[in-house]
């Protein structure tokens, strides 16, 4: 864990972090001015280079022009004007003799240049080290109306290798020439070499001051530190101390005419009163602790240390209230202990002849559980045989309408015999008549009719039986049919009985079953009653046992409460006026 800073640690960071503040700023606004004037120069080093070539190409028109005017003077031919130009130009120097010059013409033809094998080339369509149409940028650049620049990558005199070559183009008219030069960047780099090497001198010399400023802040921020938490290291200590519980050590004698001094004076009169309350509170303490409520204080507290003496006072007063309100508790509690010990036993007796009581009534009410179970048993026995003789019963209603069914349909069969009688006596009858004619008939034969005769008596002999037999059969059918019909209505006399019988069954089933759940309901209710008295007989067990205890208690809480009253009366006690 990181230690906490002290007030000098403090100081001294703040003193530091505003030193660094400070140079930083300084440093930085150093840093940017000399990035400025740097970068000035540099643009400067680069423009001084742009205006030299612009300059020289400049310079060698002035004398090409001083060439063509004597030749519109008349001094010389076209020719010796062309031959001295071109000398002009292939000679031309300049920057200590590095700067030369060289000429093309608008289709790419070089005209001039200082290397002899260039001169006569096309090389309109040429292109330099890095494949640029650098001769085509020359004649672009030149048709500008005050020439151009162009940047391309050419071999350099006396050295291997590609350089990049910055050059100006300017057209002269009179001659039709692109007349051009250059500078090498590697020369404007050493330039810019050189003026960076100044650049970081400079960087370092500001560096530099800044460590020494940095050092001589640090010095000067520890002496202040020094000078200001110097004497609040003798005070915090003496708090320190304090804090400890330190209250005879002299604080430091601070003479500096300042809060410091005040610091001190006050940490003194501090220590010195806190001195006196404690030593105060010390005495009141050890006298409550032998019992000795009453005294009085004559210490003087001061400030918010007033509420400590107000709350010694109340604290004695308050004791001396609770020991006196104990002292009558503990009487009453003594008064009291002797009831409550004469009534338990009272209670104890009672109890006693309770549970006696509820021992005889359980042992009834168990009697009477096991009657009322042994009839919940037969009345459901009685329930599942009258519900046997309930089906019984409805089979036998059932056979009985079965009954009713058959005779309704020998009734109705009877019916159907009688029809058929009465045809049969209707042809006996018709026989009988036929017979009656055949003998008439017979008889007017004569002789030869004798055997007809015969015939025809047989026939009605026989249509006679058959009409005594048909009469006798109606005779027997209407018997028959009587006694069916009286069958019938005793059957539907039967069925009603029967189904007033298996009505009656039903109710008597259902008052079965309801008296069965009723003894049911009765034997769980007295299973329960005994439980209950069973719980009764419990508790007056536990009240008896509990009773007793409650006796015993009380003795020893009048004893208790006696002892109370001998503590109590130890303590010496604050009287209210």
């Amino acid at each position: 864990m990181i230690k906490r800073l002290n007030i000098k640690g403090k100081l001294l960071a703040f003193f530091g972090l505003m030193s660094i503040l400070i140079i930083t700023a300084q440093s930085g606004a150093s840093f940017i001015e000399l990035g400025r004037a740097h970068e000035s120069a540099e643009n400067a080093v680069k423009s001084e280079f742009d205006t030299a070539i612009r300059v020289g190409v400049e310079t060698l028109i002035t004398s090409l022009d001083a060439n063509h005017q004597r030749y519109l003077n008349g001094e010389i031919t076209q020719e010796e004007e062309m031959n001295t130009a071109k000398k002009i130009a292939r000679d031309a120097r300049y920057n200590n003799g590095e700067g030369y010059f060289w000429v093309d013409m608008a289709d790419g033809l070089c005209a001039v240049h200082m290397n002899h094998q260039y001169e006569g080339k096309q090389r309109y369509n040429e292109v330099d080290l890095e494949g640029n149409y650098f001769v085509q940028s020359f004649i672009k650049a030149g048709n500008q109306p005050e020439g151009g620049y162009t940047d391309f990558y050419f071999t350099k005199p006396g050295q291997d290798g590609t350089f990049k070559k910055r050059a100006f183009t300017k057209k002269y008219e009179p001659y039709g020439w692109y007349i051009s030069t250059g500078n090498y960047y590697d020369d404007i780099e050493k330039v810019m070499a050189e003026y960076n090497k100044r650049k970081m001198i400079s960087f370092v010399i500001v560096l530099v001051c800044g460590g020494i400023m940095a050092a001589i802040c640090v010095v000067l921020s520890i002496l202040a530190a020094n000078l200001i938490t110097k004497p609040l290291v003798g005070i915090t200590k003496r708090l320190e101390s304090l804090s400890k519980g330190d209250l005879h050590s002299e604080v430091p004698q601070i003479n500096t005419n300042d809060e410091l001094e005040t610091l001190a004076q006050a940490a003194n009169r501090t220590i010195h009163n806190l001195s006196i309350m404690i030593s105060d509170i010390r005495d009141k303490m050890k006298a409550f602790s032998d019992g000795n409520f009453a005294q009085e204080s004559t210490t003087q507290y001061v400030g918010d240390l007033e509420e400590i003496e107000k709350s010694i006072q109340v604290f004695a007063s308050n004791i001396s209230a609770t020991l006196t309100q104990i002292n009558l508790t503990a009487d009453q509690v003594s008064y009291g202990s002797e009831q409550v010990s004469s009534g338990a036993q009272m209670l104890s007796q009672g109890a006693t002849e309770q549970a006696s009581s509820i021992e005889e009534l359980s042992a009834t009410i168990a009697d009477i559980s096991m009657n009322v179970k042994k009839n919940a048993e037969h009345t459901q026995q009685a329930d599942k045989e009258i519900n046997h003789v309930e089906q019984e019963v409805e089979i036998c209603n059932r056979k009985m309408n079965d009954m009713v069914t058959a005779m309704e349909e020998i009734s109705q069969t009877s019916s159907e015999i009688r029809k058929i009688i009465k045809t049969i006596e209707d042809i006996a009858f018709q026989t009988n008549i036929l017979a009656l004619n055949a003998a008439v008939e017979a008889a007017r034969a004569g002789a030869a009719g004798k055997g007809f005769a015969v015939v025809a008596d047989e026939v009605r002999n026989l249509a006679g039986k058959s009409a005594e037999a048909a009469k006798n059969t109606t005779m027997l059918i209407e018997s028959s049919i009587k006694a069916v019909e009286t069958g019938n209505k005793i059957a539907d006399e039967t069925a009603q009985a029967l189904a007033g019988v298996v009505q009656g069954t039903s109710h008597v089933v259902n008052t079965v079953e309801q008296i069965s759940q009723a003894t049911i309901q009765q034997s769980q209710s007295i299973g329960q009653v005994t439980i209950g008295v069973e719980q009764i007989s419990s508790v007056v067990q536990n009240n008896t046992a509990t009773a007793e205890e409650s006796a015993a208690t009380s003795e020893e809480l009048s004893a208790q409460a006696q002892r109370l009253k001998d503590l109590v009366a130890m303590f010496q006690l604050k009287m209210e006026h």
